[in-house]
């Protein structure tokens, strides 16, 4: 089993029941394994994407839904979603990609482009939680976070 299937497991066990995407080279395992147990629309924008979460979650009393957008920019578009959420305390999970762990930025390198964007920090803010996994979690740690 992929771990982006044990992911999947959990937000399904959680109470998720559809997502809203845009697809993207460092989110496609965690698509491909929560569109096999749950309805997935990918859409043209993430902005749309957290939006269309976010009324999923205030008209729909028959279960959650969530966002998945990629590393870099993707994070960084879903950005003003996130904000809007925040602001009007609305639920909205929002995961993003992320390059590898050997990639991210350290020491004196900010960054090597646009994808290792810090996009936990710029987030932090506006959300209640905005956490990087370095590591795979167990159950207990992801239920804590979502």
């Amino acid at each position: 089993m992929k771990y982006s299937d044990q992911i999947a497991d959990w937000l399904v066990e959680l109470g998720y029941k559809q997502c809203f995407f845009v697809g993207g080279g460092n989110i496609m395992h965690l698509i491909e394994s929560i569109s096999r147990r749950m309805p997935c629309s990918a859409v043209v924008h993430e902005v749309a994407a957290g939006i269309a979460t976010e009324y999923y979650n205030e008209t729909n009393t028959q279960g959650r839904a969530l966002t998945l957008v990629t590393a870099g920019p993707g994070l960084t578009n879903v950005i003003t979603a996130m904000a809007g959420a925040f602001l009007e305390s609305r639920e909205l999970l929002v995961i993003g990609g992320q390059v590898k762990t050997a990639d991210l930025a350290g020491g004196e390198l900010r960054q090597r482009g646009i994808q290792e964007i810090d996009g936990v920090s710029i987030a932090r803010p506006i959300s209640k939680r905005s956490v990087l996994m370095t590591e795979p979690l167990n159950a207990q740690q992801f239920r804590e976070l979502v």
